[in-house]
């Protein structure tokens, strides 16, 4: 969107960009809004800012549902 990183954190509401700073070097992750305000700024889905996170829930939650699913055994004893 090429706004700068002081513009982007005011439309979050912060006072500077340090915090804007350290959700992009992954020392903090933003509140679920700023998460949610950050994609409606930047025009993305959330998910599209978190890959690797959104990845790796992904993978889990599929993983999970593949359990539930498999059939169970029946004890025989």
């Amino acid at each position: 969107m090429n706004f700068s990183a002081d513009h982007v954190a005011r439309l979050l509401g912060l006072r500077d960009a340090s915090a804007l700073s350290d959700y992009e070097r992954g020392r903090h992750a933003p509140s679920l809004a700023n998460a949610f305000r950050l994609g409606i700024i930047l025009r993305v889905p959330v998910e599209f800012l978190f890959p690797a996170l959104y990845d790796s829930l992904r993978n889990e939650i599929r993983a999970k549902e593949e359990l539930l699913a498999a059939p169970k055994q029946p004890t025989l004893f």
